[in-house]
């Protein structure tokens, strides 16, 4: 039932989705949209690329890898998204008929399908949840606009210890610390950053040999932000 599904969102007023919208509003809206709740283990798809797209996707635990593989065997992860993000969204006002990229979970996942056809009609009702949550759509768009414009930035680097800096800087400024927490293995950052696992190990040995950065099993410390901020 909606009303238990909104009880089972933690924080839900901290949801940008959901931004200025109350929970009596946010039941209304999971009962117009037929919105489901869905459960998934670690590495599973929750869409692949070739299928077509039909809903909106909402996390509310866990994270999702969102990935771009290729026939030879390389994948580009275009980017992460954790509790209280939206994914699919691009999708949604535009002429495209299948997915380019696959959504993988990192470990367990549960998230909300809400369907594409409640963002497209407005019910006879008029309700205020409708437009408000078209306004919050269109703002969580913008960002995600600006996160794809950040990657091509970080692409530019022509070195890999140019990317690395790039997006050790945009990690610690985002976060307002020194001090950047993993969230993706060894692998997954490789990919990210458009290299090799063995060839990002053995730059990030050289800049924590040459006292750039420290790093540890699921954190890199930056020591000497100076010479960073230099590379880029």
């Amino acid at each position: 039932m909606p009303s238990d599904m909104v009880e089972r969102i933690k924080n839900c007023d901290k949801i940008h989705l959901f931004r200025d919208i109350s929970k009596d509003e946010i039941e209304k809206m999971f009962r117009c949209s037929k919105t489901v709740e869905r459960s998934y283990e670690d590495g599973c798809y929750v869409f692949r690329q070739g299928e077509t797209p039909r809903n909106l996707f909402l996390v509310l635990e866990g994270t999702v890898m969102i990935a771009k593989d290729f026939a030879s065997g390389k994948r580009d992860v275009l980017f992460m998204v954790g509790q209280g993000d939206v994914f699919g969204e691009m999708f949604l006002f535009v002429d495209t008929k299948t997915y380019w990229y696959d959504a993988i979970t990192q470990g367990k996942v549960r998230v909300l399908e809400i369907p594409w056809e409640f963002f497209y009609c407005f019910c006879s009702n008029a309700c205020e949840h409708h437009r408000m949550i078209t306004r919050n759509m269109l703002e969580i768009q913008s960002e995600k606009n600006f996160t794809m414009t950040r990657k091509l930035h970080l692409l530019s680097g022509t070195t890999l210890r140019e990317r690395i800096a790039l997006w050790l800087m945009d990690q610690v400024s985002a976060g307002g610390s020194d001090t950047v927490r993993l969230t993706m293995n060894r692998e997954e950052l490789a990919d990210y950053l458009g290299t090799t696992r063995p060839s990002l190990s053995r730059e990030l040995m050289k800049m924590q040999q040459e006292h750039l950065i420290e790093t540890d099993r699921n954190t890199i410390k930056i020591t000497d932000r100076d010479v960073l901020e230099t590379l880029y």
